[in-house]
């Protein structure tokens, strides 16, 4: 058990990033995608950074179209395959990286505020901000992370040396 816990522990300190984007679909048919990049550094330090694709007005057309990021960054804590990640919320960070309507990419100043209202929502800062613990599974290329009733799988596409 310990072998098993020693090469958890070491391949776990890398960047991964998800395979598939999890998409979310509104009553009114807008719809989110999102992807998830998660680091883990040796010295029990991770971040979060959430990509976001939205669109709506109607979803079915992508008349608006918004993309956005947030980050988040905490502690961990290894036991087996168990994760425990405990987020600093004064780290939360997000930005509004472009919104485009019908196609075309606007600086609509509106738009952006209420996109930015959007990321930043309670809702969204609360989930972010919840200390959670996941289980995984950790192989040299992919990662399977359990989370809330569902499994995410993640690719490592960097290893991470000492801060």
């Amino acid at each position: 058990l310990l072998a098993v816990m020693t090469a958890q522990a070491q391949s776990i300190y890398a960047s991964w990033r998800n395979i598939q984007p999890e998409v979310i679909t509104a009553a009114d048919e807008s719809f989110t995608a999102a992807i998830d990049t998660y680091t883990f550094y040796e010295d029990g330090t991770y971040s979060q950074v959430t990509e976001h694709t939205m669109a709506t007005e109607p979803a079915q057309t992508m008349a608006l179209e918004i993309s956005a990021v947030n980050e988040i960054k905490g502690t961990f804590t290894l036991n087996g395959n168990q994760i425990t990640l405990t987020p600093d919320k004064n780290t939360y960070k997000s930005e509004v990286i472009s919104i485009s309507q019908n196609g075309r990419v606007t600086n609509n100043a509106n738009l952006k505020a209420k996109a930015k209202r959007s990321i930043n929502a309670e809702e969204v800062k609360s989930h972010l901000t919840q200390k959670k613990t996941v289980t995984v599974n950790v192989g040299n290329a992919v990662m399977e992370m359990k989370m809330g009733g569902k499994t995410y799988n993640f690719a490592r596409f960097a290893t991470m040396k000492k801060k």
